[in-house]
C-alpha cells in the first residue's frame, strides 16, 4: 500500500552510494544536491510517527477493512538533525496474473513529513527502493493506492492494473482490492499478462 503525500513535481533520482545495472529508471542521472538516500535497518511504529505524526490511520486506507502486511526492506531519507522525513518500504509478493505465476516487488508505506512536502523526497525514495528491487533481479514492481495518487505513479512509470485484482485476508478469505493497483516493469520488456491477478498473500 502506497499512500500518504501530496503529489510532487518530476525532479531527477535520489544520490546513491552504489551503482545500479542497466535498465529502465525512474529518472535522468542524478544531479549534485538530490537527496540521500539510505537503507533504513528498521521501520517501527516511531519511525512512521517521526515522518508522519502519531494517527490510528497514517495512510488513510482504514476504510477498505483490509489487513495488510509489513514491509522488509526500508529506506528513507533525513532531514536536519536526522530526523526521518520521508520512507518507501518493499516486500517480495507472490501472484497469478492472467495465469502466470510472478513474484513480483510490492513497494509500500510510501511518505512524506506534511512539512517537506513539495520537494520531490517521494520520487527519490521511491526511485531508491526500485533501484534495490532491480538489484535483487525483480522484473515486475506493484503496489496499491488511493485513487487521487495514481496520476502521481503514473508520472514515476506505473500504469493501472485493468483486471480486477483479488487479495489474501486473515482466516483464508478472499477479498476485492478497492485501491488502485499499478505496476511497473523493472527490465527491459518485462510485460504484464493480461486477465485478472490473485495475490496469493495478503497486501503489503
Amino acid at each position: 500500500m502506497s499512500d500518504r503525500f501530496s503529489p510532487e513535481p518530476h525532479v531527477a533520482g535520489p544520490r546513491l552510494a552504489e551503482s545500479h545495472p542497466a535498465g529502465p529508471r525512474l529518472a535522468d542521472p542524478h544531479p549534485a544536491g538530490a537527496p540521500a538516500v539510505e537503507r533504513l535497518a528498521q521501520y517501527s511504529r516511531a519511525e512512521q510517527e517521526e515522518v508522519l505524526g502519531p494517527g490510528d490511520d497514517p495512510y488513510g486506507v482504514a476504510y477498505t477493512g483490509l489487513a495488510f502486511l509489513p514491509k522488509e526492506i526500508h529506506f528513507g531519507i533525513r532531514g536536519a538533525g536526522g530526523r526521518l522525513v520521508a520512507h518507501t518500504g518493499l516486500l517480495p509478493l507472490p501472484l497469478t496474473a492472467g495465469g502466470t505465476d510472478l513474484t513480483v516487488m510490492g513497494v509500500g508505506g510510501v511518505c512524506v513529513a506534511p512539512d517537506r512536502r513539495g520537494g520531490g523526497l517521494a520520487h527519490a525514495v521511491v526511485g531508491a527502493a526500485l533501484d534495490h528491487a532491480r538489484v535483487l533481479g525483480h522484473r515486475h514492481a506493484l503496489l496499491f493506492c488511493r485513487p487521487p495518487l495514481a496520476a502521481f505513479y503514473r508520472g514515476l512509470g506505473f500504469r493501472e492494473v485493468a483486471e480486477e485484482v483479488t487479495v489474501e485476508q486473515p482466516e483464508r478469505r478472499l477479498a476485492v482490492m478497492p485501491l488502485r493497483t499499478m505496476w511497473t516493469p523493472l527490465v527491459a520488456g518485462a510485460g504484464w499478462p493480461e486477465g485478472p491477478v490473485r495475490l496469493r498473500s495478503l497486501p503489503m
